[in-house]
């Protein structure tokens, strides 16, 4: 005859309870959380905004979770109270917040630390205005910031000048301080571009067929007039494939304190067009994280780096 002998006499609840607590032990003395250090890494993330001179709350500012190299995430409005807020995010992200009603310049901050809220103070933003054209066949120094001196009068006899034609372009700031803020020219190549913070700033202008142009401005008055850029034609085409195990999503070449970013094909190609001469680096991202940088010297109409393998190339900090 078996005989059945009891294992415990401690009843099951309890006996769940005292293993729940060994396992807890257990795993604190074997390290489990290093196996889930990117869970550890996620938090509820609070978003404040605040006017600067009030120190009062601001509602309906829109608040963009991003990953570094710009992808969007999710985003929220901020309520009432001033604030917008994630029940789970990872440490890395940049948040940006924008004002829809266009009276406070958009900022921008990475998560360093989930533990402490992000804190924004908004203050009133200015506008600048400016007209974009192309020099077309003319011979450069044909006048605007872009093409050097103001055309002279024609002589006796010869045809007047022709005017440089609207051209459509894509125009970035980059402000001292604040966050990058881009639009496009209107059909006659006039753009208003802002909230801006006044201050220190620069303008990236590219067009399809011209050479990308960096220039710098000082934004003082509430409505700021430029004047008109003309752009010149040309630029040198930047090419290359990559050969890697893993691809980079995006690549941004950056030179004079700016970056151009284009989205980086399933094969590794890679194309930038209207670069101008002089020294730049081309970067590699994926989901925010830098792959690989790499010095360029720009120079001719086309300059094709060839294969290139990022693993030869010194990966920043």
């Amino acid at each position: 005859m078996t005989q059945l002998t009891s294992v415990s006499t401690v009843s099951i609840p309890a006996w769940r309870a005292r293993t729940s607590l060994v396992a807890v032990f257990f795993c604190l003395l074997s390290s489990c959380d290093s196996k889930h250090s990117a869970y550890n890494k996620s938090a509820a993330l609070e978003v404040w905004t605040v006017r600067t001179d009030e120190e009062r709350p601001v509602a309906g500012v829109e608040v963009r979770a991003l990953l570094s190299s710009g992808k969007e995430l999710v985003s929220r409005y901020t309520g009432p109270d001033g604030q917008a807020r994630w029940e789970e995010v990872e440490e890395g992200l940049v948040v940006r917040v924008e004002d829809p009603e266009g009276r406070y310049f958009p900022q921008e901050r990475t998560v360093r630390n989930l533990k402490e809220p992000l804190l924004f103070r908004m203050r009133e933003g200015v506008s600048a205005n400016l007209e974009i054209r192309s020099a077309g066949d003319e011979s450069p120094g044909t006048g605007g910031l872009g093409g050097g001196t103001e055309p002279t009068s024609p002589a006796v006899g010869e045809a007047e000048p022709k005017p440089s034609p609207p051209l459509k372009a894509r125009v970035e700031a980059w402000p001292m301080d604040g966050a990058v803020v881009r639009n496009a020219t209107r059909a006659d190549g006039s753009i208003e571009i802002g909230p801006l913070p006044p201050g220190e700033m620069k303008l990236l202008i590219s067009a399809e067929g011209h050479v990308t142009t960096v220039l710098d401005f000082t934004l003082s008055a509430e409505q700021n007039d430029l004047g008109q850029v003309i752009l010149q034609p040309g630029g040198t085409t930047l090419k290359g494939k990559l050969l890697a195990r893993e691809f980079p999503a995006e690549l941004s070449f950056r030179f004079l304190g700016v970056s151009v970013k284009i989205a980086c094909p399933a094969d590794g190609s890679f194309e930038f067009t209207g670069l101008p001469p002089g020294r730049g680096i081309l970067v590699g991202w994926l989901e925010g994280r830098e792959l690989f940088r790499m010095p360029v010297d720009v120079r001719g109409r086309v300059l094709d780096l060839g294969e290139i393998d990022p693993e030869l190339v010194a990966v920043s900090e």
